[in-house]
């Protein structure tokens, strides 16, 4: 599965803290349901937290949060005891992260990094408004409204992998959101099979007025591509490591400078595109009628320019 980015990170624990906070402290059990992360994703983060401390540095000066056997603890006064000075770059960075945080799921509308968001933006004076505008796919209301109404409905989908559109019948049972995307879980009739679909590559949602009674939440809770892809292996130079945290992936093992992975492909055509953005010295390792791919699809790429 693809990883989260550091940014991705730093934004989940900008709406992670000021919740525990404002609670008091919290198991890692509830922040886990809260923020819709595994158990063991949270425990990792905090981790990451409770080894920062604040200027002057030094052990007594932390954060105040600590892990002690499934509990969040808080000190809020470890935050709070000396005054927050931020230069106009900062107070601004400060505040369109602060906005950024928001955005995520699980994160309080009504909480209290809101009104310290208040504050600051007072506290900047004129200059403050700051708009974070977070990509929202055009579908996502209308197939919310079928996940809520247990309506089928007929979409227009574009597959990534296989380079194609097409329309499916599916039966909508949940919509999530992960490493910065939405996505539809539902029942798809035309493999008669539970699919996850990247809700911004839905081009068209098509009510049906029909109803179905498929349990919520019933299918996989991230995107993976289709089972009937092919499995290939790839050896990508490091500056290639994106590749892990954007798509799903097998084995990744570390060879010299580079990687080893594994992955499902549906399509050549996706492959194509693929090994093109890895850079020249990405190749297909396995199976063996893949592995001129690269330099086919590379040639090809330079007779067109030339």
């Amino acid at each position: 599965m693809a990883r989260p980015t550091a940014e991705q990170r730093l934004t989940r624990l900008l709406a992670i803290i000021p919740w525990v906070v404002e609670r008091g402290g919290a198991t890692l059990y509830e922040i886990a349901e809260r923020f819709d992360i595994e158990v063991s994703e949270v425990l990792k983060e905090l981790s990451l937290v409770q080894c920062c401390e604040i200027p002057p540095y030094g052990p007594e000066k932390t954060l105040g949060i600590a892990v002690v056997d499934g509990d969040v603890l808080v000190d809020p006064a470890a935050m709070l005891d000396r005054p927050l000075r931020l230069g106009p770059h900062e107070g601004f960075g400060l505040l369109a992260t602060g906005r950024l945080a928001l955005a995520v799921p699980g994160a309080d509308p009504s909480g209290a990094l809101v009104g310290a968001l208040e504050k600051l933006e007072a506290a900047l004076g004129e200059r403050a408004p700051v708009v974070v505008e977070i990509d929202r796919p055009a579908a996502l209301d209308s197939l919310q409204a079928a996940v809520d109404g247990s309506e089928r409905v007929l979409i227009e989908y574009y597959a990534a992998y296989r380079d194609e559109v097409a329309e499916r019948t599916v039966d909508p049972t949940a919509l999530v959101h992960r490493d910065g995307n939405w996505y539809l879980q539902a029942w798809c009739h035309q493999v008669e099979a539970d699919r996850t679909f990247r809700v911004d590559r839905v081009e068209r949602v098509e009510r049906t007025g029909v109803r179905h009674e498929r349990p919520a939440g019933d299918g996989p809770d991230r995107y993976v591509p289709d089972e009937d892809g092919e499995s290939v292996v790839l050896s990508l130079p490091g500056e290639a490591r994106w590749i892990t945290e954007t798509y799903p992936t097998g084995d990744v093992a570390e060879v010299g400078d580079g990687l080893e992975v594994t992955m499902i492909v549906a399509s050549s055509v996706f492959l194509e595109r693929l090994l093109l953005r890895a850079g020249s010295e990405a190749r297909v390792i396995a199976p063996p009628h893949l592995t001129g791919l690269g330099p086919a699809v590379a040639g090809r790429l330079l007779e067109r320019y030339g």
